[in-house]
């Protein structure tokens, strides 16, 4: 409702940050906008001047600078693309400043939930999506942390990130790579036992160039949401009281947030991994790259995944990952072959330190669930 909404606004006007809607008026509108405009029942002004319509209340609200853009659906299968994307095409016309907000199904996704009626590969999922939607970013959903009797990782965590940076970048629009990342307990996804959990997953995700981390999910749901079952771990459970989580995940942003000022001077080139036992089945679906202009090799005494990265003046920097499930608690000694460093400035846990390479090795120190990024000069 509008004054759900704005209470929303208000909260996130009052800590600083912004928050995206749901208008479910203007959301059945636009599913069928398309329709209209092609028979003639409307003109295309006149779509998005109803669309301005929907949002002049949030728009004209006093906390109206917390609004970061309208949640439109989840999960949509292709043949919903065309209704979708010629809407995105309207809300833009409407509100070029806001985010028309849409996220994708995973990789694990059946072939007839990506289709509907006619079942399509995930590669053409991506594609379709990015033919049809003129967002400035790509958001998909992919849930790694997995236990049974011991803990395992969802082998097409890594392949999903490849799929849809080289589609992004074959694209050459520019778009950024969103995600939601673990953060609750649901069928055989295990709860966040650790700060490590959650890093894990963000630092992997940024060794492919992610720009966007979203945490599933922030409040509980019900136990039970009609298609499957919750835990109460979420970052607030279903009294709406802070968990283990929330630590967790605050915690795992501030060391995100502090990698940024260096992370966001460099371009994603490709990955290279060092293993043990295959990234738990990940190193096998992806490409890898040998070596690098100044990274020659990469070995670690257990699983570990580096993203390569360029500036623009030619400077490589590397997102170097303990790839081994944070449950597990394996510490992970990294070793990186430099050519022509002697030094190298190295982030970790918020923290930033220059180190000295020795004899054009860089030995790295990674406990469970950690990441670093690692600046060679």
């Amino acid at each position: 409702t509008e004054t759900y909404n704005k209470k929303c606004l208000r909260a996130a006007h009052e800590v600083g940050i912004k928050q995206i809607i749901s208008i479910p008026a203007m959301n059945s509108y636009l599913q069928q906008v398309k329709g209209l405009i092609e028979s003639g029942a409307e003109t295309e002004e006149e779509a998005v001047e109803k669309v301005r319509g929907y949002l002049q209340p949030y728009l004209d609200y006093e906390y109206a600078d917390a609004l970061y853009g309208c949640f439109i659906t989840d999960e949509p299968g292709a043949d919903e693309f065309d209704v979708l994307g010629y809407a995105s095409k309207i809300f833009a016309q409407a509100a070029p400043e806001l985010c028309y907000y849409v996220n994708l199904f995973p990789v694990i996704a059946g072939g007839a939930q990506l289709g509907g009626s006619s079942p399509i590969s995930y590669d053409t999922y991506i594609s379709e999506y990015l033919e049809k939607f003129e967002t400035s970013y790509l958001s998909y959903d992919h849930y790694p942390l997995k236990k049974s009797r011991d803990y395992y990782l969802e082998e097409s965590f890594l392949q999903n990130m490849e799929m849809v940076r080289e589609a992004i970048d074959e694209e050459g629009k520019n778009r950024k790579m969103w995600t939601f990342l673990q953060s609750i307990s649901f069928g055989s996804n295990r709860a966040l036992e650790s700060v490590g959990d959650a890093t894990f997953q963000a630092y992997s995700f940024l060794a492919y160039g992610g720009d966007g981390i979203q945490w599933f999910c922030f409040a509980c749901p019900p136990p039970f949401d009609g298609a499957g079952y919750f835990g109460n771990d979420a970052l607030i459970d279903r009294n709406y009281e802070k968990t283990a989580t929330y630590d967790y995940v605050s915690t795992a942003n501030a060391y995100l947030q502090a990698l940024m000022p260096y992370y966001k001077n460099f371009t994603w080139k490709g990955v290279m991994t060092s293993s043990a036992d295959g990234g738990e089945g990940n190193f096998e679906r992806i490409e890898r790259m040998e070596s690098a202009k100044t990274l020659k090799s990469v070995a670690g005494t257990e699983d570990a995944l580096v993203g390569v990265f360029e500036d623009k003046e030619g400077r490589e920097g590397y997102m170097v990952v303990n790839f081994t499930d944070p449950g597990r608690k394996l510490d992970n000694t990294v070793t990186l072959t430099l050519e022509g460093a002697g030094r190298a400035v190295v982030v970790l846990n918020g923290e930033k330190t220059t180190q000295a390479v020795s004899g054009g090795k860089l030995t790295l120190e990674l406990k469970s669930g950690e990441g670093c990024f690692v600046i060679p000069y």
